[in-house]
């Protein structure tokens, strides 16, 4: 079998070596050309001008290919000299600079903004669901010409909704041939009723201290309180942080009878209505049930808490 021959990458100085002694020339007077310190290219191209300062002639000559986008390239003294004498430019290592340092000028385009872009394409295709887009590849980012326009696009994106995953290739408006294939999650975002500053056991919870916040739905526990109707009138069994998703079992209703209360005993029927003093065994909330002593008979029987103060007592029973 024939073997495949590998082409490999030009090596800048040769090219530039190469480029230089290609051209010829008429002699000049020679006038002395500084090399710069640092030369910034937007093309993807180095010319004799953008290597060196003061050129007459030949300023837009092709010396070799430019760096990548974002990168750099360095040309050292013997680089500058042998060029310097290619062109009749006068320069020698013991003037000015000994090397020039050549960027490639580009945008970058960051994580964060790819996957704003992929999020709103995302969001327009699962209709109806808020969601965030999250790239596997944290680094991940796309160069772009300097200057072009950065707008991204989204192309060819498809999204597995058994593993919530995507794919994508991206690319800018500026340099639409330039594409990017990118992978990531999909999470899904529920809103979560929070409380808007903190609250201490006690405070009764009402609509005007409720806020809500978004949160993955992969990491909204079960005991996570969804419903803002359901925190309204709570107060909390200990003091609650602001802004942060409230449990179940971090809130219940207000005490409204507190143990050793003096509270008045409610019998009702269709044929009776009576009261009598009694004394709380309990603390209670509304509709809890509690033990209360009648203060004269010292009976003690189960009673439900109906107010502040103020029980009921379900008929028949002989309590006065």
């Amino acid at each position: 079998m024939k073997a495949t021959k590998v082409r490999k990458k030009p090596n800048m100085r040769r090219l530039v070596l190469a480029a230089a002694l290609a051209i010829s020339l008429a002699v000049s007077p020679a006038f002395a050309a500084a090399p710069k310190a640092d030369s910034t290219v937007t093309r993807d191209q180095i010319t004799l001008g953008d290597v060196f300062d003061g050129i007459r002639d030949n300023a837009d000559y092709y010396l070799a290919p430019a760096p990548e986008m974002g990168k750099t390239v360095t040309l050292n003294a013997g680089d500058l000299l042998r060029i310097s004498e290619a062109f009749n430019l006068g320069w020698t290592p013991g003037n000015g600079p000994r090397q020039v340092v050549i960027h490639r000028s580009a945008n970058e385009i960051g994580r964060h903004e790819i996957e704003d872009a992929l999020q709103k394409k995302l969001t327009e295709t699962l209709k109806g669901q808020k969601l965030e887009a999250e790239l596997f590849d944290s680094a991940a980012s796309l160069q772009v010409p300097d200057p072009a326009d950065k707008t991204l696009n989204v192309g060819n994106l498809s999204y597995n909704a058994a593993r919530n995953e995507f794919r994508a290739e991206i690319s800018t408006a500026g340099a639409p041939e330039l594409k990017k294939e990118v992978t990531g999650k999909v999470y899904f975002i529920h809103q979560v009723p929070v409380l808007r500053e903190p609250l201490h056991q006690g405070d009764v919870i009402s609509s005007g201290d409720i806020d809500y916040i978004d949160v993955r739905a992969a990491d909204i526990a079960a005991s996570v309180i969804l419903e803002a109707d359901k925190l309204v009138g709570q107060t909390p069994r200990r003091g609650l942080a602001a802004m942060k998703p409230v449990m179940a079992g971090d809130v219940r209703l207000p005490v409204l009878i507190k143990k050793g209360d003096l509270v008045t005993m409610l019998l009702k029927s269709d044929l009776i209505n009576l009261t009598a003093q009694g004394r709380a065994l309990d603390n209670g909330a509304a509709g809890d049930a509690i033990h209360v002593m009648n203060t004269t008979s010292k009976q003690v029987i189960d009673a439900v808490v109906a107010g502040p103060q103020t029980v009921n007592i379900r008929p028949p029973m002989n309590i006065f």
